[in-house]
Protein backbone atom coordinates (compact mmCIF):
# COMPACT_ATOMS: atom_id res chain seq x y z
CA UNK A 1 0.00 0.00 0.00
CA UNK A 2 1.36 4.05 -0.45
CA UNK A 3 0.12 7.18 -1.33
CA UNK A 4 -1.90 6.05 -4.65
CA UNK A 5 -4.12 4.45 -1.92
CA UNK A 6 -3.94 6.77 0.33
CA UNK A 7 -4.90 9.66 -2.27
CA UNK A 8 -8.09 7.26 -2.98
CA UNK A 9 -9.19 6.67 0.55
CA UNK A 10 -9.11 10.43 1.13
CA UNK A 11 -11.63 10.98 -2.01
CA UNK A 12 -13.74 8.20 -1.35
CA UNK A 13 -14.20 10.15 1.93
CA UNK A 14 -14.27 13.44 0.83
CA UNK A 15 -17.52 12.16 -1.42
CA UNK A 16 -18.84 10.31 1.86
CA UNK A 17 -18.85 13.17 4.23
CA UNK A 18 -16.36 10.81 6.30
CA UNK A 19 -13.95 12.50 8.92
CA UNK A 20 -10.89 11.00 10.14
CA UNK A 21 -12.54 10.47 13.31
CA UNK A 22 -14.78 8.44 11.65
CA UNK A 23 -11.97 6.15 9.99
CA UNK A 24 -10.07 6.30 13.06
CA UNK A 25 -13.23 4.79 15.03
CA UNK A 26 -13.93 2.34 12.40
CA UNK A 27 -10.29 0.64 12.34
CA UNK A 28 -9.55 1.40 16.41
CA UNK A 29 -6.95 3.43 15.80
CA UNK A 30 -5.69 7.38 16.78
CA UNK A 31 -6.44 10.17 15.17
CA UNK A 32 -3.02 11.14 14.20
CA UNK A 33 -2.56 7.99 13.48
CA UNK A 34 -4.70 8.06 10.74
CA UNK A 35 -3.88 11.21 9.80
CA UNK A 36 -0.04 9.72 9.31
CA UNK A 37 -1.69 7.14 7.00
CA UNK A 38 -3.81 9.64 4.98
CA UNK A 39 -0.96 11.71 3.87
CA UNK A 40 1.36 8.52 2.68
CA UNK A 41 3.55 8.86 5.75
CA UNK A 42 2.73 5.18 6.67
CA UNK A 43 1.04 2.48 4.75
CA UNK A 44 -2.57 0.70 5.69
CA UNK A 45 -2.65 -3.12 6.19
CA UNK A 46 -4.15 -5.21 3.48
CA UNK A 47 -6.80 -6.19 6.59
CA UNK A 48 -7.26 -2.26 7.16
CA UNK A 49 -7.65 -1.56 3.35
CA UNK A 50 -10.85 -4.10 3.04
CA UNK A 51 -12.40 -2.60 6.23
CA UNK A 52 -12.22 0.68 4.33
CA UNK A 53 -14.12 -0.63 1.54
CA UNK A 54 -16.38 -1.86 2.86
CA UNK A 55 -17.18 0.93 5.28
CA UNK A 56 -17.11 2.60 2.28
CA UNK A 57 -18.60 0.73 0.03
CA UNK A 58 -16.43 0.34 -2.74
CA UNK A 59 -14.03 -2.39 -4.21
CA UNK A 60 -11.14 -2.91 -3.23
CA UNK A 61 -9.82 -1.86 -6.14
CA UNK A 62 -11.19 1.12 -6.19
CA UNK A 63 -8.57 1.80 -3.56
CA UNK A 64 -5.88 0.40 -4.91
CA UNK A 65 -6.09 1.33 -8.33
CA UNK A 66 -3.08 4.62 -9.55
CA UNK A 67 -5.98 6.29 -11.56
CA UNK A 68 -8.77 6.53 -8.81
CA UNK A 69 -8.17 10.07 -7.04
Amino acid sequence: MGTNEAANIRAEMARNGLTQRDLAALLGLSQPTVSARLRGRTDFTVSEVRAIARWLGVPVAVLIREDAA
